[in-house]
């Protein structure tokens, strides 16, 4: 049998290629499936939480199935859910989920099931591709390191969060790419290299930070292949032509490319920073605390919002922490660059696939200030220093009995990671659930508080007991209140205060709140539109007009403000004027509200024509 020697921190082992038969290998692929399914199988039956409705019920393309995929593509990820088309442009997802509505309806149960299929796949994927880089190497290598990928708790956001299936198509579709890469290199037939650039394509489309593979490619090439440099590049330059059809197909797409200036500080608390200084400081320090939830992966937490990760200097321990880990590992993964150790790879894809995520940059912040499924990918390269380090410091070889004790430290590393992430899986049951738990692991976090607060104001709007609704409203005000006092100038949730003021009758208190608003927000429009229909019902129809107006000022194309501002004419008496307001609120999307009145004023004008043609398109919505 042919020998391989591969030198590792300047010794050198003696190794043999696995020759592993065909029905063992099918038994360790069917094994790590089984093992990332039944992981999350208690995910199956949850139901919609956080933003889920992105990709599902709330997204109007995807609720139109199969005849909304052509919107897919045309515009950007968040457009059919809330209109703007700027920041993402992620169609495969949204694709995916529309065919699931087509076939399936909106049933959770449905894509959570796919959510852990996926991941499943994915596992087996990781394991292939891991076998080809390692194919100098035990077969209990790549078995070990994707063992403990797979049970890794921090992954529990992702594959239990429906809206998670951006970051498990992405990964499929790297571990897909990488895998015939090598494949490629391994023949030499094309066709293996067509195919890694077509799963590049699909991986990028699914979610942009996909990007990072074209970083990792030359890589993967240098540390585990004899090409030479020019092969390697010219190899890699070819991933730019996927990378640039990605970026034209955005750019017809969307408006905008980037998330903007206009980022809010909930979302992001490094927009907060008052220097360049301090946000890098705060930066840097946050990946200091990914690593340490990688090897230590509690408390985990669905939030990281405003304020649960508070800016910091350069003084902080966590900065300076920070700094030296990563120092180190820039000084392990230089020393055994030349040498093309596995643990100088596995740092180089850990950072790699954190860049784009990380907010180092003003240009690439992301939106949000810290978030576990954000280390998703990353979590490979942790495992691989893992898994590598146990591997060769235990001398580890061909047999099973020579792999025991790798075995037992990895048996007794999964059995820690499975205990966390089934019972973690627990915490994304429904909406109450996670948001009850995010009031224990991010008091800090105003976003938390105020998520608790709006479950329970829509519970109450949802509720027909009168004294069960005044109840949750009454309960949700002093969640709103914490996240006023963690975020004073918080919008949604003084907002969300207001909304319960007015559910309780105390009309006084939610127009003061409402009006606190626009002292910070101007342009607030939920606000605008409530003090309009506060005035509205107190028959000040003057004021009641200047803040629907000053909402269409903005929003010219507000449906709910131009059926108001139709109502206010048409309660004066100006049917004609009233009618010019419906018909512009009609032409752009069909409301209930707006077609009776419409129909009313078409009356009152003697257009009976046009008012049973307006009635037929409300009869169409019923």
């Amino acid at each position: 049998m042919h020998i391989s020697k591969n030198t590792v921190r300047g010794e050198t082992r003696e190794v043999r290629p696995e020759n592993i038969g065909f029905s063992r290998l099918l038994s360790l692929v069917f094994g790590l499936f089984l093992l990332g399914f039944l992981l999350y199988a208690n995910t199956i039956t949850h139901d919609y939480v956080l933003d889920d409705p992105i990709i599902t019920t709330g997204n109007r393309f995807v609720q139109e199935g199969f005849s909304g995929i052509d919107d897919i593509f045309s515009h950007g990820y968040l457009y059919g859910f809330n209109g703007k088309n700027d920041q993402s442009y992620r169609p495969l997802v949204l694709v995916n989920m529309a065919i699931e509505k087509q076939i399936f309806g909106n049933n959770p149960t449905v894509h959570h099931f796919f959510n852990v299929l996926i991941y499943a796949l994915s596992g087996v994927l990781l394991f292939l591709f891991l076998k080809q880089i390692f194919r100098e190497e035990s077969i209990w290598l790549s078995l070990g390191i994707t063992v403990l990928f797979i049970a890794h708790p921090i992954h529990t956001e992702v594959v239990a969060n429906i809206k998670g299936r951006d970051e498990l198509l992405s990964f499929s579709f790297m571990m897909l790419s990488l895998y015939t890469l090598m494949r490629q290199v391994k023949t030499k037939q094309p066709i293996w290299l067509l195919l890694s650039l077509i799963f590049y394509f699909l991986c990028i489309l699914s979610k942009e930070t996909g990007l990072a593979i074209f970083g990792l490619v030359p890589f993967t090439l240098y540390f585990f292949t004899e090409n030479k440099i020019q092969t390697i590049l010219s190899r890699s330059a070819l991933f730019l032509i996927p990378a640039v059809i990605y970026f034209l197909l955005r750019m017809m797409a969307m408006d905008s490319m980037t998330f903007g200036s206009d980022m809010l500080l909930i979302n992001n608390s490094l927009m907060g920073a008052a220097s360049v200084s301090e946000r890098l400081a705060t930066a840097i320090s946050i990946l200091g605390r990914y690593v340490g939830l990688l090897v230590f992966p509690h408390p985990l937490s669905y939030d990281y919002s405003y304020n649960q990760v508070p800016l910091v200097g350069w003084g902080s321990w966590r900065t300076l922490a920070a700094l030296a880990l990563y120092a180190g590992m820039a000084m392990v993964a230089f020393l055994g660059f030349r040498r093309k150790s596995p643990v100088s790879y596995s740092i180089i894809w850990f950072v790699v696939m954190l860049l784009l995520v990380a907010n180092l940059h003003p240009k690439l912040m992301v939106g949000a200030t810290m978030a576990e499924r954000f280390v998703f990918s990353s979590t490979l390269g942790f495992c691989m220093v893992v898994g590598w380090l146990l591997y060769r410091y235990l001398k580890v070889g061909e047999t099973f009995a020579s792999a025991k004790l790798f075995f037992v430290i990895i048996g007794l590393l999964t059995t820690f990671y499975s205990i966390k992430t089934i019972t973690r899986n627990t915490v994304w049951k429904d909406a109450e659930t996670l948001y009850l738990s995010g009031l224990k692991t991010a008091p800090n976090s105003a976003r938390a508080h105020n998520h608790y607060g709006s479950h329970l104001l829509k519970k109450a709007e949802v509720t027909r007991d009168p004294n069960l609704r005044n109840q949750y409203f009454t309960q949700a005000i002093p969640n709103f209140d914490n996240a006023l006092k963690i975020l004073p100038e918080y919008g949604e949730a003084e907002y969300n205060k207001g909304v319960c003021f007015m559910a309780l009758g105390n009309i006084e208190a939610a127009r003061q709140t409402y009006q606190r608003i626009l002292t910070y927000s101007p342009n607030y429009v939920d606000a605008l539109n409530n003090l309009g229909v506060i005035y509205f019902n107190e028959k000040n129809y003057d004021k009641a007009l200047e803040y629907w107006l000053r909402i269409l000022d903005r929003q010219p194309r507000n449906i709910s403000a131009l059926g108001n501002v139709g109502a206010i004419y048409q309660n004066a008496g100006d049917a004609k004027k009233a009618l010019f307001y419906y018909e512009k609120a009609i032409e752009i999307g069909p409301n209930r509200n707006v077609l009776n009145n419409a129909i009313k004023a078409y009356r009152s004008t003697g257009q009976e024509q046009k008012a049973r043609s307006v009635e037929r398109r409300l009869n169409g919505l019923n």
